[in-house]
């Protein structure tokens, strides 16, 4: 069954090894979608959720507010590599009894939780002066890595076993697991890369949601594309317009206030179709802040 090529946002289980765009360049070329965004690069080496937006909803991503993140990871102490991973050549440095120091590591987790400041890896895709980290990384030249603010909701240490500690965490976007599994090393004084890394949620939407796209590697044209409802994903007050107001819509027009009930951003629909973006102008009007058509 062919998606009926709709905008939409879709909720997808990104297989270990392809790359975020590898994922959006499948969906686009199998179900004939002009455009495919994503709502948060995953390393090629985690696998998990993924949140697609298609066509004209990938205009929608700013105004998801819960971009939060949960990941389950697996480190190995006693390692590092130049990508702080298991995708470069790995360095052993010394043996680690992870079970031994299971004190230290719950103290660092629980520590990690609140604001702090985090240095991204140097193989990463952040931009700095216009160039990808990891193309600096690959060159071998010298870049100074700006910190980013991060905010770490909670964590759960779930296993330690030899020299590996599996442990749950839920971070703001943007967070790096993998500069965090460092900060784990060094603050066992040692060193520890990721081995293995999964992201179980995004928001309100979890691994086990029935709308999930699985099995992406032999998906194709014919596959059941499953979209979820977009108001599980945009949480902004409603109108539900009729064709008179959407003529308006359609040509970016005012649209008088007293048809919402408060001075904030709302979303337009009609048919369940998200269609603009409103929010306030003046005391007689709304504006368009987007629109969808």
């Amino acid at each position: 069954m062919q998606s009926d090529h709709k905008p939409n946002f879709y909720l997808l289980d990104k297989p270990k090894t392809w790359t975020s765009q590898d994922l959006c360049t499948k969906i686009k070329k199998n179900f004939n979608f002009n455009k495919v965004g994503h709502s948060g690069t995953l390393d090629p080496n985690a696998d998990g959720l993924m949140l697609l937006a298609t066509d004209s909803y990938t205009k929608l991503f700013d105004y998801i507010e819960n971009t939060d993140k949960t990941y389950k990871a697996t480190a190995i102490l006693g390692y590092s590599s130049p990508t702080l991973d298991v995708d470069s050549d790995l360095i052993f440095h010394e043996n680690i009894n992870a079970v031994s120091l299971t004190k230290d590591i719950e103290n660092f987790l629980g520590n990690l939780v609140g604001e702090s400041f985090q240095t991204p890896p140097i193989y990463s895709a952040i931009k700095v002066k216009g160039k990808r980290l990891y193309k600096y990384a690959r060159q071998n030249q010298e870049v100074d890595i700006p910190v980013r603010k991060i905010i770490v909701d909670n964590t759960e240490l779930l296993s330690v076993e030899s020299n590996k500690v599996t442990f749950q965490i839920t971070v703001s976007k943007g967070t790096y697991i993998r500069s965090i599994v460092e900060e784990l090393g060094k603050s066992l004084n040692t060193v520890a890369i990721v081995e293995k890394l999964s992201r179980t949620s995004i928001g309100n939407l979890d691994i086990n949601h029935s709308k999930l796209n699985k099995n992406i590697e032999t998906m194709d044209y014919k596959s059941n594309l499953q979209s979820l409802d977009w108001k599980e994903v945009i949480n902004l007050p409603i109108l539900e317009i009729n064709q008179e107001v959407l003529k308006s819509v359609q040509h970016g027009q005012l649209i008088l206030s007293s048809m919402f009930s408060n001075q904030e951003k709302y979303i337009l629909s009609i048919n369940n179709d998200a269609v603009a973006i409103y929010k306030p102008f003046n005391e007689k009007y709304f504006k368009p802040d987007k629109v969808l058509l």
